[in-house]
């Protein structure tokens, strides 16, 4: 028997009212749309990344809906449904792009999701169980064409826990997560101008949304996610505008879950400029995460950036970098980390 389709259109400008904003995990649709419509604030984006194992390449993508709403930039600023694309590519360059979409198109499966971003020349298919997605590219402004395909090694989640129904998806007050493929085998097959970006990796997915604009809840947070040895890790250390520090930690070991919790994980700057909370302009040379996860053991992780893949100066910066480590009194395992800091 065909499972039931969802199908949610979101037109290319603010809708007037009330959205009715969904920050629980339902019954279904966990990779889906988490807004009904989206008036002048509220915001959904769905963010894609893929590195390569030795660091030379990679690709992030992220879809935004309603685009001022999430920034909180005046309307005309930026297109309202739009796709950001950055690709640190084989010849050592790096490259930002951007695409207007007009409309919205998605559908929803059980848990997956696909999306059209019209007019843009993106999209998305998700499988209803969230084992794998595709990404298909044929943007012919920016001379773009391909695709990304994440096979999910790791099962989603919600914020502190498992994605059972009316599990909390909140980091934040106001702010969403849904950790779709916490982390994937990648497989990219790009054109870019001319050259070819073809490689395997690692991937991730996920969703955040909320009813206001990002900055109006954002102190500073580290994000990023890992893979080494067996073990794939999550980490999302943000402190809001408050000052309250809000901490939620995953680690998976060939795809079993080991833990997943809030408030045991803290991330905090390495080596030269490594000052907490982030200061503008001072950069870390990396980042470590200390994961208590109880029973489990401790997780000791050491993060050395790589190369920075995007750089707004005093604001923002994503890096791809190596790892190293473990539980505490076992093995260490090394690997590929793609991750950022907001608000340093």
């Amino acid at each position: 028997m065909a499972q039931p389709q969802i199908v949610t259109t979101y037109p290319a400008s603010a809708v007037q009212g009330d959205s009715t904003v969904q920050y629980t995990v339902g019954a279904s649709g966990f990779d889906g749309p988490k807004i009904d419509f989206f008036n002048a604030t509220s915001a959904q984006w769905w963010y894609f990344d893929a590195v390569s194992s030795d660091l030379t390449q990679s690709i992030v993508i992220t879809f935004l809906g309603n685009a001022p709403g999430a920034t909180g930039t005046p309307v005309g600023t930026v297109p309202f449904n739009f796709i950001e694309i950055n690709l640190q590519l084989p010849d050592g360059s790096l490259a930002a792009l951007s695409a207007a979409a007009q409309t919205i198109t998605m559908t929803t499966v059980a848990d997956g999701s696909s999306a059209v971003f019209n007019g843009a020349g993106y999209s998305w298919s998700g499988a209803p169980d969230l084992s794998n997605i595709l990404i298909k590219i044929n943007d012919t402004l920016n001379g773009l064409s391909g695709s990304i395909q994440l096979n999910s090694n790791a099962p989603h989640h919600a914020s502190c826990g498992p994605a059972t129904t009316g599990a909390s998806l909140l980091v934040s007050p106001h702010l969403g997560w849904a950790n779709s493929i916490p982390d994937a085998l990648a497989s990219v097959s790009l054109n870019y101008h001319g050259q070819q970006l073809s490689y395997q990796g690692r991937g991730y997915h996920d969703s955040n949304w909320g009813d206001r604009a990002f900055s109006a809840d954002l102190g500073n947070w580290y994000w990023g996610h890992a893979r080494f040895g067996s073990y794939s890790l999550v980490w999302f250390d943000m402190m809001d505008i408050t000052g309250v520090e809000h901490q939620t930690g995953y680690l998976a070991q060939n795809g079993v879950v080991v833990a997943n919790s809030c408030g045991t994980m803290p991330v905090r700057p390495t080596g030269a400029n490594s000052a907490y909370p982030p200061i503008p302009g001072l950069l870390p040379t990396g980042f470590q995460i200390i994961y208590n996860m109880g029973s489990a053991g401790v997780l000791e992780v050491n993060v050395t950036n790589h190369e920075a893949i995007v750089s707004y100066p005093g604001v923002y910066t994503r890096w791809v970098g190596n790892v190293a480590g473990g539980i505490r009194g076992q093995a260490t395992y090394t690997g590929v980390a793609l991750y950022e800091e907001m608000g340093g």
